[in-house]
């Protein structure tokens, strides 16, 4: 019973510090998007870095049960603009994505432009919707994606197109990927692994024991297209896949264990024998 109450009540602050927070951007920012002129913040940069502050930074800093540790800062902010692309396991990727820093503009499912307020604010502010159930919708995503990397603001997707029911990495959309291909320009993988244990898909409360999580951010090296095998946005999307995997599986430690099985192989029977005794 100690142990139900002390989840209840701890799972209504992180809640609690997530919607105060989420509350503050629309007090600030919607003013802000409201008082400014559009000739003086034509890419909308205020209410984003509004949000980023409230989302990205104060969210982390009021709740002292989530750690955020994050590798490779500094890609976001050198060259561009991006198309952002990132693994999905919980509504808490965008928080996590909006600590890193930076300009862009999120690809978010229709569900979150029918919500009140946060609607506005997201329209507003730019982002584009993405009605996934709508196939005939995937050009004028795309056009408005094109629209702002021509701006040389950087967009930001979750080319699973879903979250990940077991943390699992799901396979990319190739079509999200058009875009870099047309205009030219670099794909950020960045790898997040950690959300799901705080927030799962069908859950509203963190699993295991522990409230204290950490959750691992690691932005990896650009990929060109021009670097892939195949030389397309399929090929594209396949290597920055594969990129988030690699790292996911190092972090997991999959690596270093397809390594000694590997090992095991080249040794021949005897290290089965040992592994399975």
């Amino acid at each position: 019973m100690i142990a139900r109450i002390q989840r209840f009540v701890i799972t209504v602050f992180c809640w609690h510090v997530v919607l105060n927070c989420a509350f503050g951007s629309f007090l600030i920012g919607m003013p802000a998007i409201l008082l400014i002129p559009r000739r003086f913040d034509p890419e909308r940069r205020i209410p984003h870095r509004v949000g980023e502050f409230f989302w990205g930074r104060l969210v982390w800093m009021l709740n002292p049960f989530w750690k955020l540790e994050i590798e490779g800062a500094e890609r976001i902010h050198q060259g561009g603009p991006y198309l952002v692309c990132t693994n999905h396991q919980s509504l808490l990727d965008v928080l996590v994505v909006m600590a890193l820093g930076g300009d862009f503009k999120w690809v978010s499912g229709l569900r979150f432009f029918k919500i009140p307020m946060l609607a506005i604010y997201m329209r507003l502010s730019g982002y584009i919707a993405a009605d996934l159930k709508n196939p005939f919708s995937a050009g004028s995503i795309l056009g408005e994606c094109g629209m702002w990397l021509d701006r040389g603001v950087s967009v930001g997707m979750f080319p699973e197109g879903t979250r990940s029911d077991d943390g699992e990495l799901g396979n990319f959309k190739p079509g999200a990927f058009r875009v870099a291909v047309e205009k030219g320009l670099p794909v950020l993988p960045v790898a997040i692994d950690g959300t799901r244990d705080i927030l799962p898909r069908h859950g509203w409360t963190w699993l295991g024991d522990s409230p204290f999580k950490t959750i691992r951010v690691k932005i990896l090296d650009p990929v060109r297209v021009e670097d892939t095998a195949t030389g397309d946005h399929v090929g594209l999307s396949r290597a920055c896949r594969d990129r988030i995997d690699e790292q996911l599986s190092t972090w997991r430690g999959r690596a270093e264990l397809s390594e000694e099985a590997r090992g095991g192989d080249e040794a021949g029977a005897p290290a089965r024998r040992d592994a399975s005794a």
